[in-house]
């Protein structure tokens, strides 16, 4: 019976832990929102997308986290490379220059698809613009970038 109880204060201990774990994490979670910015539908390269300035309750940011890319290009049909993508992102005074590949073409009839899907850690300042181009042909493409607002 002792084990018993013993094992039941443990398991009680361990859920209690869980619970007091989550309800700490979710204000630390809720300090730093999530954002999103989308380019236009198809839109042609190279183009600017203007980064946050305010958390969603009106907070002044202090750093943009970038943690996601996903971007969606069609070049003409045939097209089998259409080179990197290139971000410029503005931080502290500087321009960081970063490049995502490609995967491998999608080819169509009337078109030929490239993707990228890449998680990213980049950093921004708010209400800066990210440029994104491409070093080879100039499709159109769909873009979005996601991650988190830092506030002041």
């Amino acid at each position: 019976m002792k084990a018993t109880n013993k094992l039941l204060l443990a398991v009680n201990l361990v859920i209690c832990a869980v619970v007091l774990l989550a309800l700490t994490a979710t204000p630390a979670l809720a300090q730093n929102p999530a954002f999103m910015v989308t380019s236009p539908l198809n839109a042609l390269v190279p183009f600017n997308l203007t980064l946050p300035s305010t958390t969603p309750d009106g907070k002044a940011v202090k750093t943009v986290e970038i943690n996601f890319v996903s971007a969606d290009c069609d070049a003409t049909p045939g097209a089998t490379v259409i080179g990197s993508a290139q971000l410029t992102v503005f931080f502290q005074g500087q321009n960081g220059f970063y490049h995502l590949g490609f995967g491998p073409p999608q080819i169509f009839v009337n078109a030929t698809e490239f993707v990228i899907s890449q998680t990213t850690l980049m950093f921004a300042d708010p209400g800066s613009t990210v440029n994104f181009g491409i070093t080879g042909l100039l499709p159109t493409c769909t873009v979005v970038f996601s991650g988190h607002l830092i506030p002041k």
